[in-house]
């Protein structure tokens, strides 16, 4: 892996992480996920993030100082300067990402290590789960305004085709960690059905969730949904983990 342009660290990374997505299936081991953080403070990259809320189910976080302000500032100019579309679904049949009337943000998905800024930050949101920073997909930043939501949803892949197509890449989609960059004056709050819970938005803060069980597939707990923004604009960023290295 270093040959084929590695850096030593990420490699070692990755191949611990596939190593422990085979043994549970050998030793019928709980398999092993990101970290959801309990509650209490957790040094990263020099903060200090506060976990103030955790749930056992569904595994939810609530983190306060993830990003700091000119952080968030920096990264809302920079989605701006490279454009917002309009977001899409998985279709569960095709695996084709489609527009969808259930989400009516505006995104964009920026590369690994796109800039200096990002590229800290997927370290910093990789070492606060305890997972690899080569499981981690893209940065997407989203924005919502006025009257814009995503329905309840999950953002693990179906089973089926349609699911098949993006597990070929890493696998599963185990983990999220969405960061709030941009609150709006009203709305737009983060909703587990499955618990009664809703996470007012608050930039620099996140909420981190597992989507799957301790097997591995779906967790009906971990649907979601992204309420409709009353008043202001939303901005958001999500970095999702899959199980495997995802290329």
């Amino acid at each position: 892996m270093v040959a084929a342009g590695w850096n030593e660290a990420d490699a070692r990374a990755a191949l611990a992480s596939g190593i422990r997505q085979v043994l549970p299936g050998l030793t019928g081991q709980a398999l092993a996920l990101p970290v959801v953080p309990d509650m209490g403070t957790a040094r990263c990259d020099g903060r200090d993030i506060k976990v103030i809320m955790r749930l056992a189910s569904p595994a939810v976080a609530v983190c306060e100082n993830v990003l700091s302000p000119a952080e968030c500032s920096e990264l809302l100019a920079y989605a701006h300067d490279r454009g917002l579309h309009p977001s899409t679904v998985v279709d569960e049949l095709s695996g084709k990402n489609v527009p969808h009337p259930e989400r009516s943000s505006a995104g964009v998905m920026l590369a690994g290590a796109e800039t200096g800024l990002i590229d800290r930050l997927e370290r910093r949101l990789a070492a606060l789960t305890d997972w690899p920073i080569a499981n981690g997909e893209g940065l997407q930043i989203l924005r919502y305004r006025k009257g814009q939501e995503y329905r309840a949803h999950f953002d693990s892949f179906p089973d089926g085709t349609g699911g098949a197509v993006h597990t070929a890449r890493g696998g599963q989609r185990v983990n999220t960690v969405l960061v709030y960059l941009q609150s709006p004056e009203a709305g737009g709050g983060t909703a587990f059905p499955a618990c009664g819970l809703t996470v007012c938005p608050q930039p620099g803060s996140a909420v981190i969730f597992r989507n799957v069980d301790d097997t591995g597939r779906r967790d009906p707990a971990s649907l979601h949904a992204g309420l409709p923004v009353v008043q202001g604009e939303k901005v958001v960023m999500t970095y999702w983990q899959r199980a495997g290295p995802y290329a």
